[in-house]
C-alpha cells in the first residue's frame, strides 16, 4: 500500500487566501552527509539532467518534454521554450487529456461509495484521538473541513492530504500545472491522446484493504512544514533542469516520515517506482512508437520523474534504437 507522503512524492498533481510554495527547500533541515548521498544518486542516474528531449528513428521524430504537475510562476517560461516544437506537432500526447479529467470528476460525482464512507463508522470513530487530531489538522491545512474528512475513504483522503498545503491553495485558486497549461496552448488546433487509460493511476491509488489503508493514513501523517519544504526542493530542482535531484531529495523525507524507519520507507520508494513508474515507462513506449508511425511528429509531455533513469522513458526509446537529444542543455 502506498503511503500518502509517497503519494504527495508521485503525484505532484494533480475559501481561504492563496500560498505558494516558497521559503528554505528540505536541504535546510539535512546534514552535509545526507546532502551529499542524494547528489551522489543523482551523478550515477541516467538522463539526470535536461526536461526537453529530441528522439530520432528511421525518420520519425518526437519531442518529450518532462513536466511537472503543480503550478508556479516560471512555468511559463518552460512553455515558451518548448512552444514552437509544440505547435508544430501532429499529435500531442499526454498522461491525461482534458476528456479523462472531466470523466474522473464525472466518476467521482457517480459513484461517491468508492471515495466516501456512506454508511457506518467514520474515520472518527475507526481512528484513535490523537490520530484523528492530527489527520484534522492536516485536513484543515488544506482547505478541507475535517466533517468532511472524516467521511472520505482512507486512500482518498491519503491523496488529499498528500498535497502540501501551498500548493493545495494555489491549486484551489485555480492555477494551473504545466501539463494543463500545455492543454490549454493547443486545444481544438491538433489530435490529442492519452498514454494510457484514466483508471489506472486510480486504481493502483486505492489498493488494499480499508484496515491496509487507514495503517496508511495513520503512518503517513508528515509535518506539513516537511511537506512544504520538500515541495520547494523538487520545483527548484526542476527549474534547475535536474529532474533526477527533484526525484531523489524525495527519499531524505523519509527522516520525517512517522511511523516508518528508514528501511521501510526506501522500500516504499521503491515499490512506488516500480509501481507508478517504471511499469508504466514500459506500457507507454508501444503507444508512442505506435504515435511515431502514424505522424510524423509527435509531442509527448508527463511527469519529468518518467524521463530518468535506466527504466525512464528516454533509455527505453534509446535502447529500441532511438537516438536521444537533449535541446535544452
Amino acid at each position: 500500500m502506498l503511503r500518502p507522503v509517497l503519494v504527495m512524492i508521485f503525484t505532484l498533481l494533480s475559501g481561504a487566501a492563496t500560498a505558494e510554495c516558497t521559503g528554505p527547500g528540505l536541504e535546510s533541515r539535512l546534514g552535509a552527509r545526507e546532502i551529499a548521498r542524494i547528489e551522489s544518486m543523482v551523478a550515477e542516474t541516467p538522463f539526470a539532467e535536461g526536461l526537453y528531449w529530441h528522439a530520432e528513428r528511421d525518420g520519425a521524430e518526437l519531442t518529450l518534454l518532462g513536466t511537472i504537475h503543480l503550478p508556479d510562476p516560471r512555468l511559463g517560461l518552460v512553455l515558451n521554450e518548448v512552444r514552437a516544437r509544440l505547435n508544430r506537432a501532429d499529435l500531442l500526447l499526454v498522461e491525461a487529456t482534458a476528456e479523462d479529467q472531466l470523466a474522473l470528476q464525472a466518476h467521482i460525482a457517480g459513484d461517491p461509495a468508492q471515495f466516501t464512507i456512506t454508511k457506518g463508522p467514520n474515520l472518527i470513530d475507526r481512528l484513535d484521538p490523537e490520530t484523528w487530531q492530527a489527520v484534522a489538522r492536516a485536513a484543515e491545512a488544506r482547505g478541507v473541513p475535517p466533517f468532511m474528512a472524516a467521511r472520505m475513504q482512507p486512500w482518498f483522503l491519503s491523496m488529499t492530504l498528500a498535497m502540501p498545503p501551498c500548493a493545495a491553495f494555489a491549486m484551489a485558486g485555480g492555477q494551473a500545472g504545466l501539463d494543463n497549461l500545455i492543454l490549454s496552448e493547443v486545444e481544438g488546433s491538433m489530435e490529442i491522446r492519452a498514454l494510457e487509460d484514466w483508471r489506472v493511476v486510480l486504481d493502483l491509488m486505492r489498493q488494499g484493504s480499508f484496515e491496509d489503508q487507514l495503517e496508511a493514513l495513520r503512518v503517513g501523517l508528515m509535518d506539513p512544514a516537511v511537506m512544504d519544504a520538500l515541495i520547494v526542493s523538487m520545483m527548484d530542482g526542476y527549474f534547475d533542469r535536474r529532474p533526477a535531484y527533484s526525484w531523489h531529495i524525495n527519499r531524505a523525507a523519509g527522516s520525517f516520515a512517522p511511523g516508518l524507519s528508514a528501511e521501510a520507507f526506501e522500500a516504499q520508494m521503491q515499490e512506488m517506482e516500480q509501481t507508478l513508474l517504471f511499469d508504466r515507462n514500459r506500457d507507454w513506449i508501444p503507444v508512442i512508437e505506435a504515435a511515431a508511425r502514424e505522424r510524423d511528429s509527435v509531442f509527448v509531455a508527463f511527469g519529468a520523474a518518467h524521463l530518468i533513469g535506466e527504466k525512464g522513458v528516454l533509455a527505453l526509446l534509446q535502447d529500441n534504437g532511438w537516438t536521444v537529444t537533449r535541446l535544452d542543455d
